[in-house]
């Protein structure tokens, strides 16, 4: 009805007044609604926000098996997008999510990069739309070594352990320096949003949880409002192994002699889009 009033009678001014008017009353990202059978068996729902190359994946297997949901790239992962039938809707992954990335324990999970989500954002308010939602801000520390792990990871293919390498691998300078400036972007979008929103989060590095898997674990669980137990014979179960080799070394050695000097500072003026 708007629109209409709005409406001249005709030509090029009466298109731009429509196209104009439709960008004033446009609406928002809108959540998605939770179906009530879907909605009565959640707990607690588990937001991983982290980076390509931060152990996700790893972490992503040991919440599986320890019951507190399934934290796949549910929003723009390569894997699920494989999956038959998967929808290409971000309403509908919505919805796959909280049922497949759903436990018995009545705890789902998703992880999901800065720029995945600031995709997502551009047509679901995601927040809104994941009830009982709790946070766990994924990094890690050693930051040169995660742009090699994710430059090598896309040279070859091979983004898992468990996954064949497509091509070998070849040092490229300005490809990790790259992937260094991206990570460092991602990070960067996530902990001002976090900060922006007064959101808390569960703080973990890929370090401690691949030195101390139980402990991670725990405070997950008690972050979702639930206690896992662990017995003596326990074992903490993953498909994956640590990929780094003596590649990866010598890529360090070589990138830092090409592009250390401690006498230059840039700053970054670049931003990933709906997140800063």
């Amino acid at each position: 009805m708007v629109l209409e009033f709005l409406r001249p009678a005709g030509g090029v001014l009466a298109e731009a007044v429509t196209v104009l008017a439709m960008h004033l009353f446009r609406r928002g990202p809108l959540p998605v609604e939770t179906p009530p059978d879907v909605l009565a068996g959640i707990k607690a729902g588990i937001l991983i926000c982290t980076s390509p190359r931060s152990g996700s994946n790893y972490l992503a297997e040991l919440m599986a098996g320890a019951g507190l949901g399934k934290p796949l790239e549910w929003f723009g992962g390569r894997r699920v997008l494989e999956l038959p039938n998967y929808p290409r809707d971000p309403r509908a992954q919505v919805l796959r999510a909280l049922k497949d990335g759903r436990t018995p324990s009545g705890i789902y999970a998703v992880k999901i990069f800065a720029s995945q989500f600031s995709q997502v954002s551009k047509t679901v308010d995601l927040p809104a739309s994941l009830p009982a939602l709790r946070y766990v801000r994924l990094t890690r520390r050693d930051l040169l070594g995660q742009a090699i792990s994710w430059t090598r990871a896309r040279q070859t293919g091979r983004f898992r352990s468990t996954e064949k390498g497509q091509n070998s691998p070849r040092y490229d300078g300005p490809a990790i320096a790259e992937s260094l400036k991206k990570i460092g972007l991602e990070n960067l979008a996530w902990d001002v949003w976090l900060a922006k929103n007064g959101l808390p989060f569960l703080p973990l590095t890929y370090e401690e949880v691949l030195a101390n898997p139980q402990t991670c674990l725990e405070k997950i669980a008690h972050l979702a409002g639930t206690h896992i137990t662990f017995g003596p014979a326990s074992a903490l179960n993953s498909s994956l192994e640590v990929q780094r080799d003596t590649i990866n070394m010598e890529w360090r050695e070589r990138f830092l002699s090409q592009y250390s000097a401690l006498s230059k500072f840039q700053t970054i003026s670049h931003r990933i889009r709906g997140l800063l």
